[in-house]
């Protein structure tokens, strides 16, 4: 997916967002504002969202003098998260569709974003998550395919979110053997690393790993070897978030095997989704690459 004129203002956003997370002084927010709208008018539009935001952040960091900004907030939604989880885990078992109650919720924990939606509601997130359905076959596809899955790979997303995927990690490991978790090789907004995956005893579920980089969304071009060999040699995907739908969509690497579970925050990307702002989404690349999608 290539850059929109939308993109513009959220660039900007998320820079401000993040200022506003570190209590920058506001001479000093001034400053570094313009030169990063510098950095902003010398970006590549014909590049992804992913990879200019990612290109806005390092800068942001880089003038701000801080590697990590968000680990503060993404141990406080990890430990939200987790508090959430022995209730929940209940919600799923005693469903009709364990497998399909698990995607919604761990969809419903992706409205934890620090980045982009600061006063997110989980609970309302979770309430609306189970009271809707996914449209299209989509699902149905996505259960057949685990079903007979010998190697399952989850993109993770976010920090806090990643718990909630605990819940479908126990779904599928009741038909898949080897599971695998890939988070960010290092810090990048509130995205899930290998410290988070400990926080929240994903480290007990799954194999982990690494997408060896820490750009926004996955730039499969700093993808380490590791995790394209993962992509390579699973059965099914499963992509959390909108930032790696936007890098993954429609690409030959995702193929026929990859799922997206997301929440469309972006107008743009709900548009192009054919759901609500801020809608649930489980998605079949195999379906957006025939044009059924």
């Amino acid at each position: 997916m290539r850059e929109l004129f939308d993109c513009i203002p959220c660039y900007i956003r998320q820079v401000v967002n993040l200022f506003n997370l570190v209590e920058v002084d506001e001479e000093i927010a001034q400053k570094h504002m313009r030169s990063i709208l510098l950095t902003i008018a010398s970006l590549d539009p014909l590049r992804s969202p992913t990879e200019n935001v990612t290109v806005i952040l390092h800068k942001a960091n880089e003038l701000l003098g801080v590697k990590d900004p968000y680990c503060r907030v993404k141990h406080e939604s990890n430990i939200l998260a987790l508090g959430m989880l022995p209730k929940l885990r209940e919600t799923v078992n005693f469903s009709n569709d364990p497998l399909n109650t698990a995607c919604k919720l761990a969809i419903a924990g992706n409205i934890i974003d620090m980045i982009l939606q600061q006063d997110f509601d989980i609970n309302a997130s979770v309430e609306e998550a189970l009271s809707s359905d996914f449209p299209g076959k989509d699902y149905e596809v996505f259960k057949k395919q685990v079903e007979y899955a010998r190697q399952i790979l989850i993109i993770g997303d976010n920090s806090g979110e990643i718990a909630f995927d605990r819940l479908l990690v126990e779904q599928l490991k009741r038909s898949c053997n080897k599971i695998i978790y890939a988070v960010k090789g290092g810090p990048i907004i509130n995205d899930a690393t290998m410290q988070d995956a400990e926080q929240v005893g994903m480290v007990e579920e799954v194999e982990l790993i690494t997408n060896g980089n820490n750009s926004v969304g996955t730039n499969l071009e700093r993808c380490s070897s590791e995790f394209r060999q993962a992509m390579a040699e699973s059965d099914v995907i499963i992509s959390k978030g909108q930032a790696n739908y936007e890098s993954l969509e429609s690409t030959l690497e995702a193929g026929d095997k990859t799922f997206f579970l997301l929440r469309a925050k972006c107008p743009a990307i709900a548009q192009k989704l054919g759901v609500k702002l801020n809608g649930m989404v489980l998605r079949w690349n195999g379906s957006i690459t025939k044009g059924h999608g």
